[in-house]
């Protein structure tokens, strides 16, 4: 369950960053 939760908050936060259009 952790790492599946992991995965998915890794996944949201790189759909975030290339919404953003890599502002990182």
């Amino acid at each position: 369950m952790s790492k599946y939760s992991f995965e998915l908050k890794l996944q949201v936060v790189q759909e975030y960053l290339s919404g953003v259009g890599g502002y990182t």
